[in-house]
């Protein structure tokens, strides 16, 4: 399978230097529903195994719960679809993959080839999209138990971190969630970087960080639908020295 990660220039070099992907705060992030979602308790007390639990207690559960979510990190990815491939998404592109002063990359990973660490528990799923989120509610839990948030959190974890709104289904995001890890050796996971064909700068920036053409394309809005085409570097390269070596005449 393969994901694409849309990032700046500045991002990219680091990531290719250190051939990691970094885990970042996953309420930092941009969707508003995230942390509204997180927990609801009820106005009134509420029943476990025959147990209630009154509104104080609950309250203070919801509270331990919010602090356990905050440890959690993530890293996002889109996946390709019918009508765009993971790499052509105009909207990503503007969104994720440009700064003030340049654009920047996508960056194709072989999810197959990821090393992803012994001993550290990672969610991987693709984000479900839907029109109407609701909150997780903190109820049918033991509260008393040592673990009780930690284990809340990991049997809710679908709708806490793999559910958004449809608004952002042209993301079509694929996430991996960790408690415990906090990067991701993607060293010979790469199959390709892309890079906007306008942007000449950027392109010889990263050409001369790379310096392997045959993992660069470019891509220049083209034709009458008007969508990203894509070209590797190297044929390009190619083209552009028979032209000049042509002798016209």
């Amino acid at each position: 399978m393969k994901l694409y990660h849309y990032t700046t220039f500045a991002n990219f070099c680091s990531i290719w230097i250190q051939q990691k992907l970094k885990f970042s705060t996953w309420t930092n992030c941009n969707d508003i529903y995230e942390r509204e979602k997180i927990y609801h308790y009820s106005q009134q007390s509420k029943e476990y195994n025959g147990k209630k639990y009154p509104l104080g207690v609950l309250k203070k559960f919801s509270q331990e719960v919010f602090k356990e979510i905050e440890q959690y990190r993530q890293i996002s990815f889109s996946l390709g679809a019918k009508r765009c491939e993971g790499f052509a998404s105009p909207m990503l592109w503007g969104q994720y993959a440009r700064d003030h002063q340049r654009s920047g990359v996508c960056i194709e990973i072989d999810s197959s080839k990821i090393k992803f660490p012994k001993g550290y528990k990672v969610f991987r799923k693709k984000v479900s999209y839907r029109t109407n989120i609701l909150p997780t509610h903190v109820c049918g839990v033991n509260a008393e138990l040592e673990n009780a948030a930690n284990l809340f959190v990991v049997e809710n974890r679908n709708n806490l971190f793999f559910t958004k709104h449809w608004h952002w289904k042209y993301e079509n995001e694929y996430r991996l969630i960790s408690k415990e890890c906090q990067e991701l050796d993607i060293s010979d996971a790469i199959t390709c970087v892309y890079v906007l064909g306008e942007d000449i700068i950027t392109l010889q920036s990263i050409k001369n960080i790379i310096q392997d053409v045959e993992k660069i394309s470019f891509l220049n809005i083209g034709g009458l639908s008007l969508k990203l085409q894509k070209t590797k570097l190297k044929d390009y390269e190619e083209l552009q020295e028979l032209i000049k070596n042509y002798k016209w005449g």
